[in-house]
């Protein structure tokens, strides 16, 4: 699989309180991500990102069961492997089984997008998208899980760089112990949390070299 550096993967989030007027249904995210890459992306590369539609909690814990994650996927690897489903029922591997179908079921709430270069500014790009979150059981509370650089790209050797900024919903409070980066080597990562009192939000911010996963972690 061909491996694409970034220089840097700039990440901006945007998370909407609606589930406090639909009945703590579901928060809505919004995603900006401006990347910088080493070299021009091949004009044939493509993602899946979320496409935005309500997903049943039944799927996303079987997403979470699988292993699988929604964060953008290459569209040359998003059904990778699955092409032996039959043969792994045939065979009674479950395990198997199950992480081919999550891929499925993964490409179905998904769709194909291109990254969006930026005139006069050489190897960068833009990509946006949309998706929604789901309260932690019962309870207020909700998380974002976001994975950078996305699948297939990777932080060039040299002075590569990944961050991301999250702005919280109004009133909501980010919890310090929950919220977290872990990179590569499972060390945390420290985050930033500052408040915007005008407004009533917060931002949390993180910084790495390497594939770090984030968490935020905030209940109402």
């Amino acid at each position: 699989m061909l491996i694409l550096n970034i220089r840097l993967q700039d990440v901006n989030v945007v998370i909407n309180g609606t589930s406090r007027y639909n009945g703590n249904a579901f928060d809505t995210v919004h995603v900006e991500t401006l990347l910088c890459m080493d070299e021009p992306l091949p004009a044939e590369e493509t993602w899946y990102v979320p496409n935005g539609s309500s997903v049943p909690p039944e799927v996303l814990s079987f997403f979470k069961i699988a292993g699988v994650d929604m964060n953008p996927k290459k569209a040359s690897t998003i059904l990778q492997g699955t092409e032996d489903i039959k043969k792994q029922s045939e065979e009674s591997n479950l395990e198997g089984v199950i992480e081919d179908s999550a891929r499925f079921l993964l490409r179905a709430v998904m769709e194909k997008t291109t990254l969006t270069p930026i005139s006069n500014s050489p190897n960068t790009y833009l990509l946006s998208y949309d998706y929604k979150i789901y309260p932690v059981g019962d309870s207020s509370d909700y998380e974002l899980k976001i994975l950078v650089p996305f699948d297939g790209l990777a932080v060039a050797p040299n002075g590569g760089r990944v961050q991301i900024t999250v702005m919280t919903p109004i009133a909501a409070k980010v919890d310090p112990k929950l919220t977290k980066g872990i990179d590569e080597n499972n060390r945390e990562i420290s985050e930033s949390i500052s408040a915007i009192p005008n407004v009533n939000r917060q931002i949390v911010s993180f910084a790495y070299q390497k594939d770090p996963l984030f968490t935020v972690h905030y209940r109402y």
